[in-house]
């Protein structure tokens, strides 16, 4: 069986908590959950979510940069499709009904912590679970993917799972002046509208003058359309938590579930 980086904390808390004020306070409710890990005010989080069901899209702060970015924004919106801007990096990912997502919330360390590192952390327990459910999964980049990198999870060589990653302050505990975190996040396409979705990521980097992004529809696939299963994003959360209750103590850690 495999195994899993030494970087993972021997304990951590699975929160599969999800906040209801709004979509922009679900999404960076991470950031608030990653300034009380640095502080060790709460173990390391491993956060299993979905978005709130607002159809949208999710982008970084480099994306609305800028008078064209606010304008492409503004016009967006008045299309009905309102952008969220969240902490990490990274290009624009779907927003809404049938999406999950994966966050890890860990104290910064000192020893041999990289970014390349934190995405195979992150990857490799969901390219787990989806072999687990019979699907042929592996980190990887895909070109014209949306928010393409090189640490997608793909399935049958196409997109189903978007990463990005920020790191704040310096290292975490109360001896450093300003304790920091890595969070490493995945959004995971379960069962939203990619037609829909894609074309909305087309419009608005065409509205802010980013001709360089290139998006193709074949290039990224969902959860329910790889396997050819009705899987809601509900019931893909369930199946995540379970393999993650499963699986880390496999690994030397122990999960401490949590709302």
């Amino acid at each position: 069986m495999t195994s899993w980086d030494a970087l993972w904390p021997r304990e951590v808390e699975l929160s599969i908590e999800e906040v209801s004020i709004s979509p922009l306070d679900n999404i960076l409710h991470d950031d608030k959950l990653g300034h009380q890990v640095a502080h060790q005010e709460r173990l390391p989080v491993v956060r299993v979510w979905r978005h709130l069901p607002v159809t949208g899209l999710v982008v970084s702060r480099r994306d609305v940069a800028g008078p064209a970015g606010q304008a492409a924004m503004a016009r967006m919106a008045s299309e009905g499709w309102p952008l969220f801007v969240r902490s990490t990096g990274g290009t624009a990912v779907p927003h809404g009904e049938g999406m999950l997502n994966l966050s890890l919330i860990f104290p910064r360390q000192a020893e041999g912590a990289t970014t390349d590192r934190y995405y195979r952390i992150l990857c490799q327990p969901l390219v787990e679970w989806l072999r687990g459910l019979g699907l042929d999964a592996e980190m990887t980049d895909v070109p014209g993917a949306y928010c393409d990198g090189n640490y997608n999870v793909a399935i049958g060589g196409r997109k189903v799972v978007g990463t990005a990653q920020a790191w704040r302050g310096g290292l975490a505990g109360m001896a450093s002046r300003h304790p920091g975190y890595v969070l490493a996040h995945g959004c995971i396409s379960v069962s939203p509208n990619l037609d829909a979705a894609i074309a909305a990521i087309q419009r608005f980097y065409r509205y802010a003058g980013r001709d360089e992004v290139r998006i193709e529809r074949d290039k990224a696939t969902t959860l329910a359309e790889a396997s050819r299963e009705p899987w809601t994003s509900g019931e893909a959360k369930a199946s995540l938590v379970e393999f993650l209750l499963k699986r880390l103590p496999e690994v030397g850690v122990t999960p401490r579930l949590s709302p």
